[in-house]
C-alpha cells in the first residue's frame, strides 16, 4: 500500500509497524520495499524541479524512470553538487535496498516464496535503513518526500541559453519544398 505525502512518514512507520506486530511480516517487507522506492522517487522528483523543470516534466521524467537502478543512476544528473546516490549512502544501506526488492519482486511474482522469520528482519533492517536515508536527504536537501511541496509551473530552464532557438530562419531564407503532386 502506497501511502500519501499527507499521511506523512511516521504515520507510514507506523503502519508497517503494526504489519510486523500482527504478523504480516512479507507484507510488511513489500510494503516497506514501496516506501524506501516512494522517498527516493519524490525526492529525485523534487530535485527535479529544483534544477528547473515544471512539475508536470518532473513527473514525467520520473515516471520513465523503472526501479531503483534507474533513479540511482540518474540521481546526479539533478543532484545540485551532481552526487551520485550512492555518494549518499551507505553502500551496505544501498546494498540493502537492492536485496529487499529483489526479495519483494520474487515474492510478487510468485517466483520464491521466503520464511516469514526472513522477511522480517530483512523489513526490519530496511526500515532502519530508510531512516537513515530520509535523515540524509533531510540534511542534504531540506527535504525527504514526505512534505508537501509548492508546484513549479514555469520553467526556469534556458535563463542562460548557450544555444538558441530559431524561431524563424534569418532573412527569411527558408523555402519549404512543395510536396509532390501537389498544385
Amino acid at each position: 500500500m502506497m501511502y500519501p505525502i499527507r499521511l506523512g512518514y511516521s504515520t507510514a512507520k507506523e503502519r508497517i509497524a503494526r504489519l510486523l506486530e500482527n504478523g504480516h511480516h512479507a507484507e510488511a517487507l513489500v510494503t516497506t520495499v514501496f516506501t524506501v522506492e516512494k522517498t527516493m522517487r519524490r525526492t529525485l522528483r523534487q530535485l527535479v524541479v529544483s534544477a528547473g523543470f515544471t512539475s508536470t516534466i518532473a513527473d514525467r521524467i520520473i515516471r520513465n524512470l523503472r526501479g531503483l537502478d534507474a533513479v540511482k543512476n540518474n540521481w546526479d544528473i539533478y543532484d545540485p553538487a551532481h552526487r551520485k546516490l550512492t555518494d549518499l549512502l551507505p553502500q551496505t544501506d544501498w546494498k540493502l535496498f537492492k536485496d529487499s526488492a529483489e526479495m519483494r519482486n520474487k515474492m510478487v511474482h510468485g517466483e520464491r516464496v521466503y520464511d516469514l522469520v526472513v522477511c522480517k528482519q530483512q523489513a526490519e533492517t530496511t526500515l532502519n535503513a530508510l531512516d537513515r536515508t530520509k535523515d540524509s536527504f533531510d540534511r542534504e536537501y531540506g527535504y525527504s518526500g514526505w512534505t508537501t511541496t509548492s508546484k513549479r509551473l514555469k520553467s526556469r530552464l534556458h535563463i542562460d541559453p548557450k544555444v538558441q532557438a530559431m524561431v524563424e530562419p534569418p532573412n527569411n531564407s527558408f523555402k519549404p519544398k512543395p510536396l509532390r503532386g501537389s498544385a
